[in-house]
Formats: structure tokens, C-alpha cells, sequence
């Protein structure tokens, strides 16, 4: 089982009065932005993931994590030429 790193993005559901929320924010610090929209928590969430070179998840509890997309830097380099 695969777990967040510290840099990684996590969309964590909160369920607040009177509706839910989804926040973002990394393992290693507090949460950062407050969602009302899934679909806007996740579109937010990989776009960070992209710019960052990191990886993203949905938190599905405590410990139970959703990887939603991996984007290392070895995934962005350019192809070389021959």
C-alpha cells in the first residue's frame, strides 16, 4: 500500500454545517485551500501536482489513500533526438 510523501497533494472531505467541503494541503503541513466541489478539489489538486512534480491523492479516511495521478519529473523531460 502506497502512502503520500511529504510534498504530495491530498484532498481531504470534511463534512462541515451545512455541507461538506473538500481541503488540500500536503502531509507535511496544514491544510491550504477549502473546496465546496469535488470535481474543482481534484481538478485543483493535479494541476498543483503537475506544476510540483509530485503526486496526488484523496484521502478516504485517516490512513486510506486514492492515488488520483503521478507526475514525477521523469515523466515530464522531453524525448531526446537521435
Amino acid at each position: 500500500m502506497s502512502l503520500p510523501d511529504k510534498n504530495d497533494v491530498v484532498i481531504r472531505q470534511k463534512h462541515g454545517n451545512p455541507s461538506t467541503v473538500y481541503v488540500l494541503g500536503t502531509p507535511s503541513s496544514p491544510d491550504q485551500f477549502t473546496l465546496r466541489a469535488r470535481d474543482e478539489a481534484v481538478a485543483q489538486a493535479l494541476a498543483y501536482a503537475k506544476r510540483q512534480h509530485v503526486r496526488a491523492w484523496f484521502a478516504k479516511g485517516d490512513d486510506d489513500f486514492v492515488l488520483l495521478g503521478t507526475f514525477g519529473e521523469e515523466q515530464v523531460k522531453p524525448a531526446r533526438s537521435s
